[in-house]
């Protein structure tokens, strides 16, 4: 069975350039995070509203006459995609991914679409898009010789990601989105989604090298000569344990990283 995946983030002003830099690859060549294959970069493809070239840019004149505080939720961001079990069956992978960019664009308005990034170098093909939750608002006004209502455009994320309810209803809408493009591809979907999917383990989880350890570990599934298949089970463990200790390097790393600078902050000297 194959699963879909949906995931759903909150991001402020603050947050969006780094995720401009991720949707769009605008990393430095030594800086790529290790889960993007760059040999399949430039099969990626993103479209900005307006046909901008920056997210940012499209952004500001979104919210052009919109209050926004300092911590407000500026953009929501899908990342949308189906398990390695579905995209195996050779459906047409742009065509689900463009479907699954229709669902959410519709579900909350094409007006408030702000970009859409198909990404095919990662261990499976998925699809982001931004959307700015804005909602027209009648708000009442009062001063000391009248009193009104005016229609202001306000930024609502809670509308959209306030609360386990809403996010499990389009979880479920979601479900039901898709079961038809399984039963078309002859994998039906699950319905849930891992918990996985919503933490840090969707890193790893969408790490390229995860995908090519897997394809390994098909072969050896397959492979009749109990040689041939011992070797390739070799190979599977030489790949885990290196990428499992890479994994693992890296996360001392930012743990010892953050603990630093709490403790520069902690023990900072005073008038600095």
């Amino acid at each position: 069975m194959a699963r879909g995946t949906l995931r759903v983030m909150n991001w402020n002003a603050r947050e969006m350039a780094s995720r401009e830099r991720h949707n769009l690859r605008l990393y430095t060549p030594n800086r790529m995070p290790d889960n993007i294959d760059v040999k399949l970069t430039p099969t990626n493809d993103s479209y900005i509203a307006n046909d901008r070239s920056s997210i940012l840019e499209a952004l500001q004149e979104r919210l052009e006459g919109v209050p926004v505080r300092k911590n407000s939720v500026v953009a929501i961001e899908f990342v949308m995609g189906a398990s390695a079990d579905f995209f195996n069956k050779n459906y047409d992978t742009h065509g689900y991914l463009s479907k699954c960019k229709d669902f959410i664009a519709e579900r909350y308005g094409w007006d408030n679409f702000l970009s859409v990034h198909f990404h095919y170098d990662e261990a499976t093909p998925h699809v982001h898009l931004l959307m700015v939750p804005i909602k027209e608002k009648a708000i009442k006004w009062k001063n000391q010789k009248s009193k009104g209502v005016k229609k202001e455009r306000r930024l609502n994320a809670r509308d959209i990601t306030g609360g386990p309810s809403k996010l499990r209803a389009l979880q479920n809408d979601f479900y039901k989105f898709i079961v038809p493009m399984g039963e078309i591809a002859g994998v039906p979907f699950e319905k849930r989604v891992s918990a996985e999917d919503q933490t840090k383990e969707y890193t790893r989880k969408t790490d390229y090298r995860m995908a090519q350890i897997n394809k390994i570990a098909e072969l050896a599934r397959l492979e009749v000569d109990a040689a041939k298949r011992l070797e390739l089970q070799q190979q599977i463990l030489v790949q885990h344990e290196e990428l499992k200790k890479e994994l693992q390097k890296k996360a001392e790393a930012e743990k010892n990283a953050l603990a630093h600078k709490k403790f520069n902050k902690k023990f900072r000297p005073r008038g600095l």
